[in-house]
């Protein structure tokens, strides 16, 4: 049985897994031999994430994550038992998997603490740098290593086409303001979302973005022609030395693609580079179809996300997080019962 520090300790790892917006809907139960993982049902994305796959994907990371971390005290994890959702109450079960001795940790647990996102521009690099990155690729099957000047030229527009595709909804933009954090003086600031430190925005930015970025002048600023040039993130994208297109199978749970992806971003992490997702291109219809001709996906998957690429030109900071004890359900408030 897990100590309540060694808990604490662990989720506080667990937290750094990287989940849509910041929302950090994963919550876990400690038993004696096993490990529940819950979902917040109040921390979902309604508009831009009507079927809940990206808040799956983020549960799975999440999953990844306790892995990684229980590694470092010699557990491990069974594959999870995923749970019939019962539709009430504040938290869904998901899964539960029982804790077993690990053989060693897992090579990518050392990397959870320096893995970033980074949205600002990258700095130059030649191309012999990212050979860790393409032998890292190499050996996957699920991500396309795409580089050249025309390739991220290209990539960069479609982010914009794509990200404005959305962004143009006022019921998507509303609901992601809402997880936004454009002032310190926000008491979520340090806490979950995206905050404007991590959106690399200077002082200034922050103090425009606090203005314009509110609905009712987002709406103004649409009306008169402006607000798709106050979102481009064009000229950032094409400073990355690469962009990578992940992908799975076409009928695999989010769940599992989840763990998948969480794994990728550790593995560049590990090569030394910085990432930032854009997941507007996988989201889109049109955006997803083009990187599936373009950089030939195989038949049968389905593009996840496509995730820019380089150096950033400092460490950049840590994304908010929950704090450990807020992650952790003391009791039993469900019953369980496994998917047939």
């Amino acid at each position: 049985m897990l100590t309540r520090e060694q808990q604490k300790t662990i989720l506080a790892e667990v937290s750094r897994a990287p989940s849509v917006h910041n929302v950090q809907p994963a919550r876990w139960r400690f038993d004696d031999d096993s490990v529940t993982l819950l979902q917040d049902r109040c921390r979902r994305l309604p508009v831009a994430d009507p079927t809940g796959r990206d808040v799956e994907a983020s549960l799975g990371a999440s999953f990844e994550g306790m892995r990684l971390a229980l590694s470092r005290l010699g557990l491990g994890l069974t594959e999870p038992s995923h749970i019939a959702d019962d539709g009430n109450g504040e938290f869904r079960a998901v899964c539960t998997a029982t804790l077993v001795r690990a053989a060693s940790v897992d090579p990518l647990a050392e990397q959870v603490s320096r893995r970033r996102s980074w949205r600002g521009a990258f700095v130059p690099v030649n191309e012999t740098v990212l050979v860790a990155l393409e032998n890292t690729m190499r050996v996957r099957d699920d991500a396309r290593l795409v580089f050249g000047r025309n390739d991220i030229t290209r990539v960069a527009q479609l982010n914009d086409d794509c990200s404005w595709e959305f962004m143009r909804d006022p019921s998507f933009h509303a609901e992601l303001y809402e997880w936004m954090r454009l002032s310190p003086a926000d008491p979520r600031w340090y806490v979950d979302g995206l905050n404007a430190e991590c959106l690399a925005m200077s002082a200034v930015e922050r103090r425009a973005a606090s203005l314009l970025f509110r609905p009712s002048m987002f709406r103004l600023l649409k009306t008169i022609g402006v607000a798709r040039a106050i979102v481009a993130e064009a000229p950032r994208v094409r400073t990355a030395a690469a962009a990578i297109v992940f992908h799975r199978p076409c009928g695999e749970r989010a769940f599992k693609s989840g763990r998948a992806f969480y794994r990728l971003w550790l593995e560049i992490t590990a090569a030394g580079f910085v990432a930032c997702p854009m997941s507007s291109i996988a989201d889109s219809e049109t955006g997803s179809a083009e990187v599936r001709r373009r950089w030939g996906v195989p038949e049968g998957r389905r593009v996840v996300n496509v995730l820019r690429v380089g150096k950033a030109p400092a460490e950049p900071p840590k994304s908010p997080r929950l704090h450990a004890s807020e992650l952790l359900i003391e009791s039993s408030v469900l019953d369980l019962e496994p998917v047939k």
